[in-house]
């Protein structure tokens, strides 16, 4: 049997997928990829499940409140942009304008406009369930970035901001951070994490023998700047 008639085989075996039914997953394919990223960097802090009371009413984290709206009317009328007040509201084009912190670029836009033309076709997959946290969807790749203030120092042992995280975790497991390396474990250790391969001897010596502070920094810009960087992580891909 040739692969053709293979594959001829397999296609009349498997059940045809409608033109309709294509079209609405390829509609709900655009939502996930484009929308509803948007909707939570955008929109998620005032009107989603972290937002003690939605602002005007409208909720725009599940497909019902999406196609409900708010205070103001329903939020999109499918297949026609121009009449929706998702796409008025985003460009800035009246009184009422969102984000309040500017107008979304064209391209953000555009996907928007080519969603509501679509007909605003919405998965029942994307009605986010809240977390323990109160975040938005649940899934931490929906939530806008923050930056963390970091703890108080409980000793002199932190010297970046991250170690102030790590000491404050294990003060709250009744720990204490191990003793510092000597130059030479620290190296290896440099040298094991970044690239996969230990220092030469003549690498290992002078950075023993080094006692400026900067010593390591430098030593650490230089593993990353190496190629064995890239060739060790980019096995992981």
């Amino acid at each position: 049997m040739t692969c053709r008639r293979a594959a001829a085989i397999l296609a009349a075996a498997l059940p045809a997928v409608a033109p309709a039914q294509a079209q609405e997953r390829a509609g709900e394919r655009f939502f996930e990829e484009n929308i509803r990223p948007l909707l939570a960097a955008n929109c998620y802090a005032c009107h989603g499940a972290q937002s003690p009371q939605a602002q005007g009413g409208l909720r725009v984290d599940s497909p019902d409140a999406i196609l409900a709206g708010g205070n103001a009317g329903p939020l999109v009328v499918p297949g026609k942009p121009e009449r929706s007040l998702l796409t008025r509201v985003l460009s800035h084009a009246g009184a009422l304008k969102m984000p309040p912190t500017g107008k979304l670029a064209a391209g953000d836009l555009a996907a928007v406009e080519r969603w509501i033309r679509m007909g605003a076709p919405i998965p029942e997959a994307a009605a986010p369930a809240a977390s323990a946290a109160g975040s938005a969807n649940g899934h931490w790749a929906f939530s806008p970035p923050k930056h963390p203030a970091p703890p108080a120092p409980i000793s002199d042992w932190a010297l970046t901001p991250i170690d102030r995280f790590i000491e404050t975790k294990l003060d709250a497991e009744g720990l204490t951070p191990s003793p510092e390396a000597d130059r030479r474990t620290l190296i290896r250790r440099a040298y094991f994490d970044l690239l996969g391969l230990p220092p030469s001897p003549e690498d290992a010596r002078a950075f023993a023998a080094d006692p400026s502070p900067e010593a390591y920094p430098a030593l650490v810009d230089r593993l990353l700047a190496s190629r064995h960087f890239g060739e060790r992580w980019a096995r992981h891909w």
